[in-house]
């Protein structure tokens, strides 16, 4: 398989809070994990100090000032994971084991500073998962089976 995860290949987004990541040996919900990853892209916005004084990363992105003239104003700043993927695992609530798959992280940040960034987590599941039949729960049901045995 190629390393690069296909960009038609399914996915879903994380958004299951208390669910529980395993990233190598370490452990997170996915609520703690998009908050320590958007911590980190916060802490690394604002680290920059030159010869006049303190200056964040955002602050000197807000324009691009190609010349006197021209100056090109910015938008968010975005960070994301390389098209491989991040090998984990996730424990969904209610589901009845691991899941191995790939993730890939997207960190937005506004160039104002808010305090506020957008971290979102896409799931490549190695497997896919199965999609349950809408006519699973008929077939379950003894009307069903009646019907089935008498055939």
């Amino acid at each position: 398989m190629n390393d690069k995860l296909a960009t038609n290949k399914k996915y879903e987004i994380l958004d299951g809070d208390d669910d529980v990541l395993l990233l190598g040996k370490a452990t997170f919900t996915v609520r703690r994990f998009k908050e320590l990853a958007a911590s980190k892209f916060r802490s690394i916005l604002d680290i920059s100090v030159d010869k006049d004084g303190y200056h964040t990363i955002s602050t000197m992105m807000e324009e691009l000032q190609i010349n006197e003239e021209t100056k090109i104003m910015g938008g968010n700043i975005t960070w994301k994971t390389s098209q491989q993927g991040i090998a984990c695992q996730i424990l969904r609530i209610g589901s009845k084991g691991w899941q191995k798959g790939k993730l890939q992280i997207e960190i937005n940040g506004g160039l104002e500073y808010s305090g506020k960034t957008q971290t979102s987590i896409k799931f490549f599941p190695d497997e896919p998962v199965k999609q349950k039949s809408p006519l699973d729960d008929i077939r379950q049901s003894e009307e069903y089976k009646k019907l089935s045995n008498n055939n």
